[in-house]
């Protein structure tokens, strides 16, 4: 092979390095001119052809510069290329830097085609998480939908209830209104049965009178202690019965008979006595005595407390306003299966010179009305007993609860 210029070769692998980096600083994704994307595996193809063509230019790349013995013309050949020997002396390590700049700008490419690769992979991740997150956001607001729907379903119910029970209210002002027309026809009644005036002359001015003056003209018209035993021998019964699991309120003691009768029975029982000095007798008998307004006093106790209210004096000598309060409170203080136990002197004494008449404070009272007051005002069951004896007649209301009476 003939000899060649040095300084050749060098400015040719010069030329070769500068076009290999220009080459690469033109390789950068970001200035590479927009085609059509290729996959990672389609690039490692081409890129495994593309090496496969630098193998065989880099074995051929000596071609041209020796002519074989078996060449047709080889002398004139030889001459030919001695004359241009010159021009090609360079040849071969020209072609062979070529080839290994192509070959560095393969290395470039491969970089890059493994970058983009872990691009592609980062963005299918991150386009993966998208997807779940729009799937989520989807299942997210499918939840909504149905939590609307079902508060919709809500407000439809509620609404519905807000109806019944606004035809409900309507329905019982009706039943309040019906009740209250049949208040009055009671009362009404009430005060036809006892009198013009539903009270005697008597009873009016006693009830503006001395408290105390009226009390002591009170004890004149009080039945005797024979009397009142006798009334309570005929309703002891019931009260014990009613008093198994609760207490029993004796209101108006005054002499105490009743409160004797239910105690020698065992029943637990408090009296309640306005008159201080009675109040003070009775609690030195042994007895639980409170000094107060038995009526107001029966209104204060809890609803459900007592198993049974009695009274011997008290339902005839207050007025009838009064009457249906003691009713009514007797009512919500009992337990279910409690009793009332009201005693009233006999209207028909008042004419026939009955001693129980000679209380200013009597009114009177027809069993009719005692017992339809107790059905009007919500007692289950409201029975009468008559008693007579040479001291008056009385009747003796028994009114209960709805409901049995607790056993222990």
């Amino acid at each position: 092979m003939a000899d060649h210029d040095p300084s050749a070769e060098s400015d040719a692998a010069r030329l070769v390095e500068e076009v290999a980096a220009r080459a690469e600083a033109t390789a950068a994704p970001a200035t590479a001119p927009a085609g059509p994307r290729r996959s990672a595996e389609e690039m490692r193809a081409e890129m495994a052809d593309a090496r496969h063509r630098l193998e065989t230019a880099w074995h051929t790349s000596d071609s041209g510069t020796e002519i074989p013995d078996s060449a047709r013309l080889r002398q004139v050949k030889r001459a030919v290329m001695v004359g241009l020997r010159p021009v090609t002396s360079h040849q071969i390590p020209f072609n062979r830097e070529v080839v290994v700049a192509v070959d560095r700008l393969a290395n470039v490419v491969e970089g890059v085609a493994t970058q983009v690769e872990g691009a592609e992979e980062r963005v299918d991740d991150r386009l993966k998480r998208v997807e779940a997150g729009i799937a989520t956001v989807d299942v997210a607001g499918a939840d909504a939908e149905a939590e609307v729907a079902l508060l919709r379903s809500t407000c439809d119910e509620l609404a519905r209830r807000l109806e019944a029970a606004e035809a409900a209210l309507v329905e019982q002002r009706r039943a309040l209104a019906a009740a209250r027309a049949r208040e009055d026809l009671v009362l009404r009644a009430a005060r036809d049965l006892a009198g013009d005036a539903g009270r005697t002359a008597l009873a009016e001015e006693a009830d503006a009178a001395d408290a105390a003056l009226v009390g002591r003209l009170a004890a004149a018209g009080r039945p005797g202690p024979e009397a009142l035993r006798a009334q309570a021998r005929a309703v002891v019964d019931a009260v014990a019965e009613a008093a198994v699991a609760a207490p029993v309120l004796d209101l108006a003691s005054a002499g105490g008979e009743w409160l004797d009768a239910w105690s020698a029975r065992g029943i637990e029982v408090t009296g309640v006595e306005p008159d201080a000095g009675a109040a003070e007798t009775l609690r030195a008998r042994g007895h639980d005595v409170e000094r107060a307004d038995p009526v107001a006093h029966l209104a204060s106790r809890p609803a459900g407390s007592l198993g049974a209210v009695t009274a011997a004096v008290l339902a005839d000598v207050v007025p009838l306003a009064e009457l249906v309060t003691l009713v009514d409170s007797a009512r919500e203080a009992l337990r279910p299966g409690g009793v009332l136990v009201l005693a009233v002197a006999d209207p028909a004494g008042q004419a026939a010179g009955d001693g129980q008449w000679a209380d200013p404070r009597r009114r009177p009272v027809h069993p009719r009305t005692l017992t339809l007051l107790a059905l009007e005002r919500g007692w289950a069951e409201a029975d009468l007993a008559a008693l007579d004896d040479e001291a008056g007649a009385s009747h003796v209301l028994v009114a209960r609860t709805a409901g049995a009476a607790p056993t222990r």
